[in-house]
């Protein structure tokens, strides 16, 4: 029952900004910075949203240049060993490469794109202030989660 819940919380803090303009208009939409989610441990991730605390369905693609683009690359190197070419917020070919990778590994259209999709279905690079570091899918962390 409390992993029911949990899933159910994640879910909805996941589709909250879906709301007013629906995912066909946001999809479209560019992540541009991230918002941080807590979880009921004590751990944090940041998520690329369209702006500070926006919606997190959004896409990043090669070309890319942002805080959003960081995150991701600090979540496929520590959650999948990719080299994504540094952690410089730069969305090129390395990135791009680590991103299909990724992507194939779970069984996913290999676009090299960052979208909805891929933002369900990977691990997230989740730690704490006091240096714990775990990996965890967003509906999997301990819920209800909170964004910051």
């Amino acid at each position: 029952m409390k992993r029911t819940l949990a899933c159910l919380g994640a879910f909805a803090v996941i589709t909250v900004g879906m709301i007013t303009t629906g995912p066909a208009a946001q999809a479209a939409s560019g992540c541009t910075a991230t918002t941080k989610y807590f979880d009921t441990a004590d751990y944090y991730t940041d998520i690329p949203t369209v702006g500070m605390r926006g919606t997190n369905y959004c896409t990043l693609r090669r070309g890319a240049k942002n805080d959003a683009v960081y995150e991701l690359q600090i979540t496929l190197n520590e959650c999948y060993g990719q080299n994504t070419g540094g952690f410089d917020g730069d969305f090129g070919p390395s990135t791009e490469t680590a991103l299909r990778n990724v992507q194939r590994s779970l069984g996913l259209s290999a676009d090299g794109v960052y979208g909805p999709n891929t933002r369900d279905a990977i691990r997230w690079a989740w730690r704490t202030m006091a240096g714990n570091h775990r990996c965890l899918k967003l509906t999997d962390a301990p819920g209800p989660l909170s964004a910051r």
